[in-house]
């Protein structure tokens, strides 16, 4: 009868019993993230870092901002849209554009077919090619400012499409809204979003627009989700947090806030 070899698993370690392993932690699903953003937000990026996932969070996202732009698109008004940027350059930049010009270009405007096609490329290239850019940015952060040399940007990937579930409900609000109301010259479905106090205030003043475009809570929110995601699923260190958060508070509030002025 041949000899039994003794398996390693059950022997004990030198330092006393064998730790057993743990195990596997399961994949969140699209909706369990989605709810848990807003209810333990902490505990999603803290799943995220031991098994990260994010197909159902790009997909949802995707779906969500090609319904808005999709009802936007079939109802803006792109005369009254290019008049309105016209308007905007003169009042807050001082651009005297030569009437002549302003002439055509709306006639142009008036004669375009409904932009379908390029709303929603800018939706299906624009948001993956955004949070792609967001999360090369929190992989470049984790290389000299992280805790923990085996986040890779899997999981970067992941905690930029959770993260950008935040403003999946901006855009479901919007999208309703351009359903049961008018869009006129809205230069986006954004803009009728009912969460930023711009849709709710119409001040003559461009840049005065911009900054109520600014205060959503939601907005406000998304940038208590990338903390969370880079403290937590990227474990960047206090002084790499900060950091990362004043560059993406900056870029962030300058891009909303220009997209506000031209509502």
């Amino acid at each position: 009868m041949s000899e039994q070899l003794p398996n390693p698993e059950n022997e004990p370690s030198l330092y006393g019993e064998a730790r057993p392993q743990a195990p596997a932690v399961k994949p969140q699903g699209v909706l369990e993230q989605f709810t848990g953003l807003f209810t333990e937000p902490a505990e999603v990026f803290r799943r995220l870092r031991l098994a990260p996932s994010w197909v159902g969070a790009l997909v949802l996202t995707v779906v969500v901002g090609l319904f808005a732009t999709l009802v936007w698109a079939a109802k803006v008004d792109m005369e009254a849209a290019a008049k309105r940027k016209f308007e905007v350059m003169e009042q807050a930049f001082h651009m005297t554009i030569p009437s002549e010009a302003v002439d055509k270009a709306l006639e142009q405007a008036a004669t375009q077919g409904r932009p379908f096609l390029q709303s929603s490329l800018g939706v299906v290239l624009g948001v993956p090619f955004a949070l792609l850019v967001l999360a090369a940015i929190l992989f470049a952060f984790s290389r000299f400012g992280g805790e923990d040399e085996e986040v890779t940007f899997k999981h970067a990937w992941a905690a930029t499409t959770v993260h950008g579930l935040t403003m999946v409900p901006i855009s479901l609000l919007a999208g309703i809204m351009c359903v049961l109301r008018s869009v006129g010259g809205a230069s986006s479905y954004a803009s009728l979003a009912p969460t930023s106090l711009a849709f709710w205030i119409h001040p003559e003043s461009p840049w005065l627009r911009g900054l109520l475009a600014v205060v959503d809570p939601f907005y406000f929110f998304s940038f208590v989700a990338l903390f969370l995601a880079a403290k937590h699923t990227m474990r960047l260190k206090p002084w790499a947090c900060g950091l990362l958060m004043g560059v993406a508070g900056f870029f962030g509030f300058l891009f909303h806030f220009m997209g506000g002025i031209f509502a």
